[in-house]
């Protein structure tokens, strides 16, 4: 019998042993729980051992996920049936909805453009616009029995000073100073020109609008006309110095250049001309005489890649989006033309392990409605690591910039969204971060088409957004990453 009863008291004793170890601190040296630090020469640890802090995964609430589910399926009877939603935090996944339908973007596939030049150019890629001639100028800054020749490096954004004063103030001003570009043709004593300024396109094909675009957006002016010398974005209008469109409420369009390097030429000539610059042949273009046989006297580079998609996206600018396409086909296949720049695009994203399913291009800016993309592929390009910064960076904010400048001000995505967004009677799309006011960032894709006979669907559109805002605006769960540590004095 007292056999048995030592066997129970032996476990009941050994328990007792290990709890007075852990309360009370006595020989072995032991800290009652929550008071135990660790000594070391740059930092004391504050947080104790058993902290929520020390569990990452518990972080991102399981009730905070599930109470955004229920109130953003509450908003689902406003979205019409062609409509996709994903929405992630930094750790997961928060929302799927119809993520893989194929859908129009619209502009949203500027995204897309963007992620395939960053992967094939590199985010530090630059155009370069190269000034050469014949011969080298004299002591006297003469350019002898020579012309001066431009070669078009492809570079969207060359503009003049004129044009680009025609931006709303809310736009990006990032560009390529064309001004700056005559003052440098100066500044290296070109002074006296006995030929004429010729201007090479050679870069990339000649085609001044989007083969697979209708006829009626071919013969709209809603772009000007393609070329690898592009200046003021292939439109007309430098020679009046735009004077139809300053001081108008209602400007009349600017009208794209029937050839647009002649326009260079003849528009570069005006430039070194009222810099006193002595021409006397009429500007022409060229496509015969290759940079190799002459000599180069100077160029202009523009500003890096991650600053031109920046101006792109917060401009909305179509014209920069079908050159970005030219030059990732040039860089891939060595033809600057949309059809190679349509056709590395997919591969490109596939590479780099996004689905290409879902996928149709007719170009790069999403102007066509026979493009298609699905939530998934966006989302997932604006959640990858590697270019996550640069699209933060690039993203207007809505309430403050570009496009979205007047856009959801007053609801809780003002200024603190960074996104694409756009809104027509057909189609509707967010694709960017939204940081909610714990200061988790989290990365939201939205595209909607409507049906032909949906005369509410921006009414729709506009319900749902709000709803959406007010959802993320509670949201509590995911914590940013680097914020899962213990903390530190």
């Amino acid at each position: 019998m007292l056999r048995i009863i030592q066997r129970l008291l032996l476990p009941l004793f050994v328990v007792a042993m290990l709890v007075a170890l852990l309360v009370v601190k006595d020989d072995f040296g032991y800290d009652p729980i929550g008071e135990t630090t660790i000594q070391g020469p740059s930092s004391e640890l504050l947080t104790p051992v058993f902290s929520l802090r020390r569990a990452p995964k518990l972080l991102t609430s399981p009730l905070a996920n599930q109470k955004l589910q229920d109130e953003i399926n509450l908003l689902l009877d406003a979205l019409p049936d062609s409509a996709c939603l994903a929405i992630s935090s930094p750790l997961e996944r928060i929302y799927d909805y119809q993520t893989g339908i194929p859908l129009v973007p619209g502009g949203t596939q500027k995204i897309l453009t963007s992620y395939a030049a960053i992967k094939q150019l590199g985010a530090s890629f630059q155009y370069e616009t190269i000034i050469a001639a014949e011969r080298e100028t004299d002591e006297d800054g003469n350019l002898l029995s020579s012309d001066l020749y431009v070669f078009g490096g492809g570079d969207p954004l060359l503009r003049t000073d004129s044009y680009t004063e025609l931006l709303p103030e809310s736009y990006s001003q990032i560009r390529t100073s064309a001004d700056e570009l005559a003052d440098l043709t100066v500044g290296m004593n070109v002074l006296f020109v006995q030929g004429a300024v010729v201007v090479n396109e050679t870069r990339y094909d000649e085609e001044r609008t989007v083969p697979g675009w209708s006829p009626e957006l071919q013969e709209s002016s809603v772009i000007g006309s393609l070329s690898a010398a592009l200046l003021d974005g292939g439109y007309d209008g430098l020679k009046q110095n735009y004077s139809s469109q300053r001081g108008v409420e209602d400007p009349p369009p600017l009208v794209p250049s029937v050839n647009p390097a002649k326009r260079f030429a003849a528009n570069f000539d005006d430039l070194l001309e009222a810099r006193s610059v002595i021409i006397l042949k009429a500007a022409k273009e060229t496509n015969d005489v290759q940079l190799i046989d002459l000599v180069e006297l100077l160029s202009i580079k523009s500003p890096t890649l991650d600053q031109i998609l920046k101006q792109m996206l917060t401009n909305d600018d179509t014209i920069t989006a079908e050159m970005v396409l030219k030059e990732i086909g040039y860089s891939r296949t060595g033809e600057g033309t949309t059809s190679t720049g349509l056709v590395s695009i997919p591969e490109i994203i596939s590479g780099s392990g996004i689905t290409e399913t879902g996928i149709l291009l007719v170009d790069g800016s999403g102007l066509s409605t026979g493009n298609q993309l699905t939530c998934e592929i966006i989302n997932s390009i604006l959640e990858e690591s590697d270019t996550k910064e640069i699209f933060t960076e690039a993203l207007p904010i809505a309430g403050e910039e570009g496009i979205v400048s007047t856009s959801f001000i007053g609801t809780a995505f003002e200024s603190n969204l960074n996104a694409y967004s756009v809104r027509t009677p057909t189609y509707a799309s967010v694709a960017g971060y939204f940081t909610t006011p714990n200061g988790t960032k989290l990365t939201i894709t939205f595209l909607a088409n409507s049906t032909i006979d949906d005369a509410t669907f921006e009414q729709r559109i506009q319900l749902f957004f709000s709803g959406l805002g007010d959802a993320l605006s509670t949201y509590s769960g995911g914590q940013p990453l680097d914020e899962l540590g213990p903390l530190q004095d």
